[in-house]
Formats: structure tokens, C-alpha cells, sequence
């Protein structure tokens, strides 16, 4: 008798590359690639055929054991027959054929466990080498140009920023993009309203340089939870241990107190400048938009230490048409998180999720009918309840419109999205205007609408028809393989298919 292998999230970057090469679902490029522009040319074309995370190991101008050799496409979609979320569920100690609902439901489930706060260790991988002070020249590594229109060479799209409150008495750990400005600085915006906003903005009152350090090759669960809009005030470490079933092992840096994974692949570390700024960007957005040579002021960060591992690796997100990692990290956390909140305000809520296509701005709510129905409520009420809870909450910022559908409607399947929409949403009657929110100010129409300056408004959009608020069974039949035939005859011809000639089940 066999059974099946309980899995485990990776416990570090080569382990994933490892599963992913046992499932032929990595592919290793020992070809010469040129990081102007080739390599990442490569990588988007592999988001958007949803083919195999390429590891380039001969990368132009790299030498010997220095940094690095580059991974694209970490999280991106996979082809490999079933496992099309498989980078995503790996990431999270999932089989590699979990389905949209398993993959929230594994973080959701994280939730409700006591944090398993980080162990400190005295050495790990990422110390084997040392590079501090005036060897350090940024601009000297194989650093690749994402895009044609990029205003310089963005070195951090997939990394994980750390920094801490002055009292030590809050740790965040992030992902926003950074670009290659000089030998010793990167330069990268800093959004007020974000976590790492908050913390730069506690050093800034205090007269104080912020303390810094930027860590590459993370382990993977790491990486999701830090594209994950937890609440204020709130380690993301210990909330990776109780996603992943153990503490990480993580390390203190070199030039200040702050601790990294003692497994990164690399590690950046040094202060934020609370008074240096140089232009940064344009960089293609996860919106798949850039406006060429519209730069942006933003903060130093001054790089005092480099520590790595034996033949680093650096993970990049091509940025840019779904579906990358903005879509499959970012987003799918964002969804996560809002069903969390929608669950603990007491909304029947099932089930959320963010339709990659719709580039992280469509965020789809699925709502349990029994639960519904005994609210004794009406779609206007629950709709209106529904847009102040999720949009007056931490990941409602990032949230332009919301969509609600019943229980035969998967969200994880946008053809069962727009199926709903475009049969139930009646235009005008049953979409919700909220405009007391703010919008990300990345979304093209907020920056670029009509009225950019003031365009907040948010929608949801009720894909249910009134009938669905008050009478105990629905009055149509669905027309699909599930709801036009009886379950004896879809048992048959799910196991004869292989039989009628098809290729695979």
C-alpha cells in the first residue's frame, strides 16, 4: 500500500528550482544570452507562452563565481498538463496541481495559526562571500534592461526589502522595485501608504538614515507573503513560519542590526537616505503600460555591504502583460487577504481571487448562498456593505473593482467571470459607485483618467440576478458539462475518454 507524500514548501530557492527540474518544468540555458534586453525578451516570451522558468547561466559580461546567474519567470503560469498554478503552489508547500481555491485556502488556513517567530542563526549560505565599502560597483554586474522604455537597469523586481521601526518593535518585509543608479546606490520610489512608507517616514521624523537591507533568492513562501498586504504592525516572518510549518533560519547583517534569510542567495544591505534623491524610472508597470521618460524623484539606497552564497542566482519579474509575478504573487495575496476580511466581518464570502488577465485591478468574491440567504438582505444592501468593507480595508487600495458571483461561478476561471458578468450584471442597477476611497495611483485611468487628480472611484459589480437574494432555489439550469448532465453519464464519459480517442484526460 502507497501513499501519497504530504509536501512541503521548499525551504529554499535551489530546492524550488529542484522540484521544478523533477517536473520538467525548469529549463537550464547554457546558451551565451546578452542581459541588454535578450534575456529578458526570453522571459517575457516565456510568461506569455507559459513555458518552463528559464535559468540563464552564461550571462554577457558575468565573471567567473561573481553575482549572478539570473532565474526568469519564478512564479510565472506553467503548460506542464494540470499544473498550470503549480509555480504558485510549490511556493506554498502545495501539490503543484492545486486548484485557485486551494491555493487560498493554504494561506487563509495560515491565519488562524499562532506565528512561528524566526530562529537566529550565527552563519548561513548567503555569508560565504563578502563585498563591503568601495568594492562594491553596482554597476559593473550583469545587471539586464527589462524593457526598451525602462529608464535604467531595475536590479530589484523580485527581491525582498527589510527594514524596521526605530524601537525595533515592528519588522517589514516587501517587494517594490529598485534601479541601478550608481557604483554604491540604488534608487526606487517609496509610497507613503505602504508598509515601508510608514517606517521611512519614522526615521525621517527622527533625523535618521533608514536602516536597509534587500535579500535575493528568498525562500519562496517568503516571497509570496512579502507581496502580501498583512496588517500594519505585523512581522511577516513569523507569519511565513506558520504558513510553511517552520521557523526560517535568518542571519544579522553585516554593517547594521537588521536579520535576512540565512538561505538568500544574496543579500544587499545598507541606509535609505532620508534627504538624497536621484530620477528614477520610467519602468513598465504590472498594468502592462509605460509612459517613456516620465521620471520620478525617489529615495537613495545606499548599499554598504554585499553578502552571497556559491554561484548566486537573482529572481526577475518582467513586468508587463499578465501573467507574471505581479499577478500571480501580488494579486493572488491581495485575495487572500480580502476574503480573510471579508470572513472575519462576517460576509458570506467563500472564496476570492484575482483573474490574472485583469492585471491585478479585478479582485472576484464569490459568495456562499446559504449564508446569504440568511441574512434575509437585498443586492443593493449587501452590494453597498460589501464595497465599505473590502474597499475601506488595507488591500481595498489596491482594489478597483470588485465583482460578486454565486457558487457557479469559479473566480479562478475567467470564463466563468465574464460569463457572469455579461448574463447577470445589469449595467447601471447593479454596479456600485464608491468614491470616499483611494485608488493605487498606478492604475493607468487613475493617473492618466479624465481627472487624475481625483479620480478615486471604485465598483462593485454585482454579477447575480435579484433572485438570488431571496428565493430557495434558483429557477434555471446551467448549460455546461456539470449542469446538463446527469452524474452517471459524465462518470462514463470521464472514464471512457481516453477510450473516444482524446489525448489526455
Amino acid at each position: 500500500m502507497t501513499t501519497d507524500k504530504i509536501p512541503t514548501a521548499a525551504g529554499d530557492l535551489r530546492q524550488f528550482l529542484k522540484e521544478l527540474q523533477d517536473e520538467d518544468d525548469l529549463l537550464i540555458v547554457k546558451k551565451e544570452v546578452d542581459p541588454e534586453m535578450e534575456l529578458a525578451a526570453i522571459t517575457r516570451r516565456v510568461y506569455e507562452t507559459e513555458e518552463k522558468a528559464p535559468l540563464f547561466e552564461n550571462i554577457k559580461g558575468r565573471e567567473g563565481n561573481g553575482l549572478f546567474r539570473v532565474l526568469g519567470a519564478p512564479v510565472g503560469l506553467s503548460r506542464v498538463p494540470g499544473q498550470r498554478f503549480g509555480r504558485i503552489a510549490k511556493s506554498l508547500g502545495l501539490k503543484s496541481t492545486a486548484t485557485g481555491n486551494e491555493i487560498i485556502a493554504k494561506i487563509n488556513t495560515a491565519r488562524s495559526l499562532q506565528p512561528l517567530e524566526p530562529k537566529e542563526v550565527s552563519t548561513g549560505p548567503v555569508k560565504e562571500y563578502k563585498i563591503f565599502g568601495d568594492e562594491i560597483d553596482l554597476t559593473t554586474l550583469p545587471t539586464p534592461l527589462l524593457h526598451q522604455h525602462d529608464g535604467g537597469k531595475f536590479l530589484e523586481t523580485f527581491g525582498m526589502h527589510i527594514v524596521q521601526t526605530p524601537d525595533g518593535s515592528w519588522t517589514n518585509w516587501s517587494i517594490t522595485r529598485s534601479m541601478v543608479h550608481d557604483k554604491r546606490n540604488l534608487v526606487g520610489p517609496i509610497i507613503p501608504k505602504q508598509d515601508i512608507g510608514v517606517i521611512y517616514q519614522m526615521w525621517k521624523d527622527k533625523g535618521q538614515d533608514m536602516p536597509w537591507a534587500l535579500c535575493f533568492g528568498v525562500p519562496p513562501a517568503a516571497i509570496m507573503v512579502g507581496g502580501m498586504p498583512i496588517p500594519k504592525w505585523t512581522d511577516e516572518a513569523g507569519f511565513i513560519g506558520a504558513l510553511v510549518g517552520n521557523p526560517l533560519d535568518v542571519v544579522k547583517c553585516e554593517t547594521n542590526d537588521i536579520r535576512v534569510p540565512a538561505n538568500a542567495e544574496f543579500v544587499f544591505e545598507g541606509t535609505v537616505s532620508i534627504s538624497e534623491t536621484a530620477a528614477e524610472g520610467p519602468m513598465m508597470e504590472y498594468h502592462g503600460h509605460v509612459w517613456p521618460d516620465r521620471s520620478k524623484q525617489c529615495p537613495l539606497f545606499k548599499v554598504n555591504a554585499i553578502t552571497y552564497r556559491e554561484d548566486p542566482i537573482l529572481p526577475i519579474c518582467i513586468a508587463g502583460r499578465a501573467t507574471e509575478e505581479n499577478h500571480t504573487v501580488w494579486a493572488v495575496m491581495i485575495a487572500a487577504e480580502i476574503l480573510h476580511i471579508c470572513q472575519s466581518a462576517g460576509l458570506p464570502i467563500q472564496n476570492a481571487w484575482c483573474p490574472f488577465e485583469s492585471h491585478a485591478i479585478w479582485y472576484v468574491l464569490q459568495v456562499n448562498r446559504k449564508d446569504l440567504l440568511a441574512l434575509k438582505t437585498n443586492m443593493s444592501e449587501f452590494s453597498n456593505k460589501v464595497g465599505h468593507v473590502v474597499f475601506g480595508s488595507k488591500p481595498g487600495w489596491y482594489m478597483g473593482k470588485v465583482f460578486l458571483v454565486g457558487e457557479d461561478a469559479d473566480p479562478s476561471d475567467l470564463r466563468d467571470v465574464i460569463w457572469a458578468e455579461s448574463t447577470r450584471c445589469e449595467p447601471g442597477t447593479s454596479e456600485f459607485l464608491f468614491d470616499e476611497y483611494g485608488n493605487i495611483p498606478l492604475i493607468p485611468y487613475v493617473g492618466y483618467g479624465t481627472k487624475p487628480e481625483r479620480n478615486h472611484k471604485k465598483v462593485v459589480k454585482c454579477c447575480m440576478l435579484p433572485s438570488e437574494f431571496d428565493d430557495e432555489e434558483l429557477s434555471w439550469k446551467v448549460g455546461s458539462f456539470r449542469g446538463s448532465y446527469p452524474i452517471d453519464v459524465q462518470v462514463k464519459v470521464e472514464q471512457d475518454w481516453l477510450e473516444y480517442g482524446f489525448d489526455r484526460v
